[in-house]
């Protein structure tokens, strides 16, 4: 060996060892776990999530305080990063499985099926990956739910959230299950999904019980977050002896909505955030059960009380509060059974804490058929009703026999509407 090769190997070695060594992989969002906390941090920082469940009114998410939004699947997911990134929110994108009490749609059972999903559903991660609106990627909703093998539902579930890690280092991966009776033992999904990084829950009327069974000897015990929340939903409800949920008004929701933010918020340790439930109008029994805005797109108290939160400053205005609402001398808990074509009279009583002048909406419907199948639910008989006088109606009942409901909408100057609804059952003498 040349002495002049001796020294070109000593000089590559030490050229090679001063070399600054790559530094460790960071994605760009992560879960940390410090000591005995569970932190989501975005770009480096840590990022606590206050959300909206729905793709409605971004602006305002910001505007309020708000920092991300959730969709349940990729439909213009594009043109939903796009718009979230102008309003400087962030996205939990959704991706849909499937559920087999659907119908023949998706079946955990045929593998080749399953496959095939998760081929598709690569594409959506390869495509939307790089986007900086992006917070997370959210596998199905409730998708064990009302039918399919669990081992198997949950081991497809783990199986994308690994093509996603795969694919896409840089985000993590959670899926939602319910709030119900069993989750103090959701604990199971630990070794069964061990690729999610955070359980996502839907929870409303149970979430005084979140803090605890999440902890229980058989719960998660991971970092988690609130993939929807609000108030009690139409099948946690009280009901009619013929089996109508008991709605609460627009304002008893959004005392709700307080007091669980406060019942939420108690976990420091590991809470990432959640997403308020539903950012925009929608059907489920009615069209106000879970919608913080009118179809109109005007703002409930619940929207207020969220506005408040994210930004810690009191709205300049409030939506109308009602105090309640009457049939005859009955209130929306009692059973109300009207006669076929009989006049009726009934009465809401509200009052606007700004002072500002209320003008009053009256209308009935038949009662849906459940919470996701509406019926006759959209045949707004409008012809029944006889003497609007503001905060006053009469009104006949309908001829058919059946279950009904009568709204009221009360309506501020400054774009807000507070919402009640008395559920009543006309009987042919």
């Amino acid at each position: 060996m040349s002495k002049y090769y001796f020294w070109f190997c000593i000089i590559s070695l030490l050229s090679f060892s001063c070399q600054e060594k790559p530094k460790s992989f960071v994605p760009a969002v992560e879960v940390r776990k410090e000591g005995n906390k569970f932190m989501l941090y975005r770009n480096g920082s840590p990022y606590y999530i206050k959300g909206a469940a729905g793709h409605e009114h971004m602006q305002k998410v910001a505007l309020y305080g708000g920092n991300s939004i959730r969709t349940w699947n990729t439909k213009e997911a594009g043109r939903i990063l796009d718009e979230a990134q102008s309003y400087g929110l962030t996205v939990t994108l959704g991706l849909e499985v499937g559920n087999e009490w659907w119908g023949n749609d998706f079946s955990y059972w045929d593998m080749e099926a399953v496959d095939e999903k998760i081929a598709e559903l690569q594409k959506v991660v390869e495509q939307y990956k790089d986007h900086p609106a992006l917070l997370m990627w959210g596998i199905g909703n409730e998708v064990h739910l009302f039918g399919g093998n669990q081992l198997m539902v949950l081991h497809t579930i783990d199986r994308i959230a690994k093509m996603i890690h795969d694919t896409d280092p840089n985000h993590p991966v959670m899926t939602a299950v319910p709030l119900g009776p069993n989750f103090s033992k959701r604990g199971f999904l630990r070794f069964l999904c061990p690729n999610l990084d955070i359980l996502g829950v839907n929870g409303f009327a149970r979430l005084p019980y979140l803090k605890n069974e999440i902890r229980s000897a058989f719960g998660w015990n991971k970092a988690y977050m609130l993939s929807e929340w609000g108030t009690e939903g139409p099948w946690e409800a009280s009901s009619t002896e013929w089996g109508a949920p008991i709605e609460k008004s627009s304002t008893q929701r959004a005392l709700e909505m307080d007091s669980n933010w406060s019942l939420i918020n108690q976990d420091s340790t590991l809470f990432l955030g959640g997403y308020a439930f539903y950012w925009g109008s929608k059907y489920e029994r009615t069209y106000t059960f879970y919608s913080l805005f009118s179809s109109e797109g005007l703002e409930t108290e619940s929207v207020n009380v969220l506005n408040s939160k994210w930004s810690g400053d009191s709205p300049i205005n409030w939506a109308p509060i009602i105090d309640s609402l009457h049939l005859n001398s009955k209130i929306p808990q009692d059973n109300n059974y009207l006669s076929a074509g009989s006049i009726q009279q009934a009465r809401v009583f509200a009052h606007d804490q700004d002072g500002d002048s209320l003008s009053y909406y009256w209308e009935i419907r038949p009662e849906g058929l459940d919470n996701f199948i509406k019926g006759d639910f959209d045949n707004d008989l409008a012809y029944l009703l006889l003497k609007e006088r503001g905060d006053s109606l009469q009104f006949q009942a309908p001829e058919q026999e059946g279950g009904y409901r009568l709204f009221t909408y009360v309506y501020d100057n400054n774009r807000h509407v507070a919402t009640y609804n008395i559920p009543f059952y006309v009987l042919i003498q």
